[in-house]
């Protein structure tokens, strides 16, 4: 069976942005067979939408999925939060410098973090000396934390959703290409009147800042519960 992760956070994303272009190019295939339209009415736009949901069932082939993801992270993760994750969530919200949790919660992040993997999380005064070196040491601390709590299904659920999100940016900056191809293929070829292609262009635009703006929502919400988890506020769970 397909791991959850890979069928919510890359399968569908992979499937949700392409459709659109499969639905332009099946209302295009229209134009193509006029002789069914008469045979079969409104049956051969039911058929070419079929059709077109089976072209984008293609995309979640392991190539064209890896494709999306590393759209998506070298246009938007890796602009956002760096390749080295120093400007995650999980990163910033252990800087003093930040004030999204309590002085005394991050002390006890610190303490157990010093207790189970034996690194010292850098202090106020390691901060201000030398702030990469303050972010890196945080950023190698989270991955041995997000390892120690990967058993809990809510965490997991939310990196799904920011994977979700951040997937369908990648899928997004290729439908929107493709939507574009077929409106300059149509100023030759007259396939389609411009305003499907207009209103399923907006949409598609419109979805991607969407996702955009969740995705570092969703970064924050999964830093607070990983460290909630963490220190023993949220119990962990066994998937």
């Amino acid at each position: 069976m397909m791991d959850k992760y890979i069928r919510v956070a890359r399968v569908y994303p992979a499937i949700l942005g392409m459709l659109p272009t499969c639905i332009l190019l099946a209302m295009c295939m229209g134009e193509w067979f006029p002789q069914y339209q008469v045979l079969v009415g409104n049956l051969q736009w039911v058929l070419c939408l079929i059709g077109g949901t089976a072209l984008a069932s293609m995309a979640v082939g392991y190539l064209v999925r890896e494709v999306f993801k590393e759209t998506s992270k070298w246009l938007f993760q890796y602009r956002m939060f760096k390749k080295d994750e120093t400007e995650m969530p999980t990163t910033k919200m252990l800087l003093w410098q930040n004030t999204a949790i309590s002085s005394a919660y991050h002390k006890e992040i610190a303490a157990k973090v010093k207790t189970t993997f034996g690194i010292k999380l850098p202090t106020k005064e390691d901060e201000k000396a030398d702030l990469d070196m303050a972010k890196k040491t945080i950023a190698d601390a989270v991955y041995q934390i997000r390892q120690n709590c990967r058993g809990d299904v809510i965490l997991r659920q939310y990196n799904i959703e920011f994977g979700f999100c951040r997937n369908y940016l990648g899928a997004s900056v290729w439908s929107i290409l493709l939507i574009i191809s077929i409106g300059i293929a149509n100023i030759f070829c007259g396939w389609l009147s411009w305003w499907p292609i207009g209103v399923v262009l907006i949409i598609q635009v419109l979805l991607m800042v969407a996702c955009y703006l969740l995705l570092e929502t969703r970064g924050w919400t999964y830093a607070r519960y990983l460290f909630a988890t963490f220190t023993g506020k949220e119990k962990p769970r066994e998937c």
